[in-house]
């Protein structure tokens, strides 16, 4: 059996003190590092929570398409993130490429709506995630090897949804706990 190991980037080490329990309900959906499709344009038909999971899995896979080559300039990356969510991808893309490294593999994410926001008009909404990332792991670019000798694993995840004057949802802010976190 091949040894895992994690992913070590400041994106997956990002922290949040309230973060809330995965609740492992449901099937998750497999999303591999493919590119991301576009989100729909904001219209009454598309539910602000349908909107919301869209941005955060969007998120994900422009992150996924990112580290492949570790570009932090990835253009999807702002088209599913603002704020201080993208600057911690771009951060973690700039340090992977800095130190000669890059993203391959896939993760599984079964992202859930757990909180609205209390305003009449539904500007924010809290996302937890349970991502697993066994196989979405750090190699070196040149080598091909394995960058670090940690494992991946099911790691709970807590991010913010807003929606911007132009009426798109977008992640603004997001934290990934440690290995185990919600195992």
């Amino acid at each position: 059996m091949t040894e895992r190991r994690r992913c070590a980037s400041p994106v997956i080490v990002v922290m949040v003190a309230t973060l809330a329990a995965c609740n492992g309900q449901g099937a998750p959906d497999p999303i591999v590092s493919s590119p991301p499709v576009l989100l729909p344009a904001p219209t009454e038909s598309v539910p602000p929570t349908e909107a919301a999971l869209a941005a955060y899995r969007g998120m994900w896979q422009a992150y996924a398409k990112a580290g492949a080559t570790a570009d932090p300039d990835e253009p999807s990356l702002a088209t599913y993130s603002s704020g201080d969510a993208l600057q911690v991808l771009q951060s973690g893309l700039a340090e992977l490429r800095r130190d000669g490294n890059v993203i391959k593999g896939t993760y599984i994410s079964d992202p859930k709506i757990v909180q609205e926001s209390p305003s009449v008009e539904l500007t924010t909404l809290t996302i937890t995630d349970c991502i697993d990332t066994r196989e979405f792991l750090i190699y070196d670019a040149k080598t091909g090897a394995l960058a670090d000798d940690e494992p991946g694993g099911r790691r709970a995840v807590v991010a913010a949804s807003g929606q911007g004057a132009d009426g798109r949802w977008t992640i603004t802010e997001f934290g990934v706990q440690e290995v185990g976190s919600c195992d």
